[in-house]
Order: C-alpha cells, then sequence, then structure tokens
C-alpha cells in the first residue's frame, strides 16, 4: 500500500482566491497552501518540521543575515530557520507522530467509506440483460447496413438544382432509373419484395406524372427546383428505414397493415434522426459528401418540405 501523506497545513481565507500568486514567505518558490501558520513550499514546510523535532541548533557561517533564495536555501540553515520563524511559522502547529497517525488513519478510513459507497451505487446500477444487450447489437449492425456515411448513393440522385427550373422529363427518367436500383437491396430480404419494389416504383411514377402538370408555371418550378433532388433523397431514405425495420427483431412476423402503420408513423422520426450525422452545427448545414451535397435549409425550403412531407406518406 502507498504511503498516505498527511499535510499539517492550516487554509487562510485567501487561499480560495486561485488567483492570488502563492510564494514561499522563506525561500521564494512556488507555495503550497499554508503550513505551521506561514505560507511555505513543500521543501520549507519540511525542513521547519525536521529542525522543530531535532531541536536542531544551527550556527550560521558568515553574519547571520544570508538572504534565502529557492536555489541557496540549503547553504545556511541558520538562517533558513531563522527566516521560518520570523514570517510566523510554528512549532506548536507541529504534530506528534501520534497524532499524524491518528490522522492518516482517519484520511484512509475515509477512502473505505467512500469505497464502499461507490460500491454500493455500482451494484444498485442498472444492469443491461443479456437479451436487451443483444437486442441493442442487433440494432446497431441493422443501422450500420442500411446507413451508409459516406453518401456515395447520392450522386445516383437527381443532381440538386438550387437556381432556375428543373427539366422534368429529364429528370422523371433519371430518378425511376437511380431509385429503382437504389431500391433493390432494401426489398430484396423477404418473398414479397418484388411486389412491394412494383407497388413503390408505380407510386413514384404517379407523383412524377402529377408534378410534370402543363399547368405549371416556370416560376413554381423554379421555386421547387430542389424538389426533384430532395424526392430522390426521401425516397432513398425511405428505402433504407424499411431495410433497418425489416432487420428489428419481431417486425417481420407482423402482418403487412402493422407494419406499413409503424413505418408510416415514425419513418419521418428515423430519417430527421440520423440525418444528425450529417449535421454542422456550426454552418447549420448537412454535408453528405462533396459540396453539391452540402445542404442549407434554403434548400429544403426550395424542395418544400411539406410536399416532401407528404411524399414520405405516398411513398408508403
Amino acid at each position: 500500500m502507498e504511503s498516505t501523506v498527511v499535510s499539517t497545513s492550516t487554509l487562510a481565507p485567501d487561499e480560495f482566491d486561485r488567483n492570488v500568486p502563492r510564494i514561499c514567505g522563506v525561500c521564494g518558490d512556488k507555495a503550497t497552501g499554508f503550513h505551521f501558520n506561514a505560507m511555505t513550499c513543500e521543501g520549507c514546510k519540511g525542513f521547519f518540521r525536521r529542525s522543530m523535532k531535532r531541536k536542531a541548533a544551527f550556527t550560521c557561517p558568515f553574519n547571520g543575515s544570508c538572504t534565502i533564495t529557492k536555489d541557496n536555501r540549503r547553504h545556511c540553515q541558520a538562517c533558513r530557520l531563522k527566516r521560518c520563524v520570523d514570517i510566523g511559522m510554528m512549532k506548536e502547529f507541529i504534530l506528534t507522530d501520534e497524532e499524524v497517525q491518528r490522522k492518516k488513519d482517519l484520511i484512509q478510513r475515509r477512502k473505505d467509506e467512500e469505497a464502499q459507497r461507490e460500491a454500493e451505487r455500482e451494484a444498485r446500477r442498472p444492469r443491461l440483460t443479456d437479451e436487451q444487450s443483444q437486442v441493442i447489437a442487433t440494432l446497431v449492425e441493422a443501422h450500420h447496413k442500411t446507413y451508409d456515411d459516406s453518401y456515395s448513393d447520392f450522386c445516383r440522385f437527381r443532381p440538386p438544382v438550387r437556381e432556375g427550373p428543373v427539366t422534368r422529363s429529364a429528370s422523371r427518367a433519371a430518378s425511376l432509373h437511380s431509385l429503382s436500383d437504389a431500391s433493390s437491396d432494401s426489398f430484396s430480404h423477404s418473398p414479397e419484395s418484388v411486389d412491394t419494389k412494383m407497388n413503390f416504383n408505380n407510386l413514384l411514377m404517379m407523383y412524377h406524372e402529377q408534378g410534370s402538370s402543363p399547368d405549371s408555371s416556370e416560376e413554381e418550378g423554379s421555386s421547387f427546383s430542389m424538389l426533384p433532388h430532395l424526392a430522390d433523397l426521401v425516397s432513398y431514405s425511405i428505402q433504407k428505414v424499411i431495410g433497418f425495420a425489416k432487420m428489428i427483431p419481431g417486425f417481420r412476423y407482423l402482418t403487412a397493415e402493422d407494419q406499413i402503420a409503424l413505418l408510416k408513423s415514425s419513418a419521418i422520426e428515423v430519417i430527421m434522426l440520423r440525418s444528425n450525422q450529417s449535421f454542422n452545427l456550426e454552418d447549420m448545414s448537412w454535408s453528405c459528401g462533396g459540396p453539391d451535397f452540402k445542404y442549407q435549409i434554403s434548400d429544403v425550403t426550395k424542395g418544400q418540405f411539406k410536399h416532401c412531407h407528404s411524399y414520405v406518406y405516398e411513398c408508403l
């Protein structure tokens, strides 16, 4: 067991002010506190204790008025001891061997009591069961399998258009091609995946046909310039959330109606939680790979968020 250092120091009121410089009154070294009624360093504290216990009588080899510094404090013990007394150090503050031992015992007892309390707190702390730990591990693995933090698939979306109208016919064809490829991972885990994928693409087709209405003006198209890209992003995110849900223990055993109900009520929240991984609080943006895929809040407004929100429910 390591030896316990017992402090025989007393604290003065200004000791609590950490901005006050602490200088040893004997040698000018950095002080560690009030020792035996005076502000001193550890070296002078120990020197005074030893000298008082031994009742040492020192004689100055010079004229008895040596200047004591950090570097020469060992050269003249007599003047050093005289300096200790002059700044107020008192032998009455020195503990006897019995008092030192009692103080050591008290410190050790307090340490043991604190260790016991910590052990009791640790014992009362809730623990995960093996089943709970396994569920968490499964969910973490499912997240990693259905969330690409490199955002490599974003380049397959229709390009983001932050200024000006978009060409609907070209963007519609590109979207259906890219999303049909991207959806294969999410919908290939169950026998009903083929029908689900076809229904999903039909929904996309219906949405883009509605969006290409001849009644829409160029000005409206400009204000919706980010909508095609964000629609692709949302569709892709939904596919990944569906893939994640299918890996949750017990989810696949629910009826199709219950699965859809759960997805409709939680898909937006899951997508938003996942988007937090790419959010930068400093410039309030989402960084998803290259500079083209760095999104500001203004990009969302150009995609008309309420339409993207409705699109989520249409896809599900």
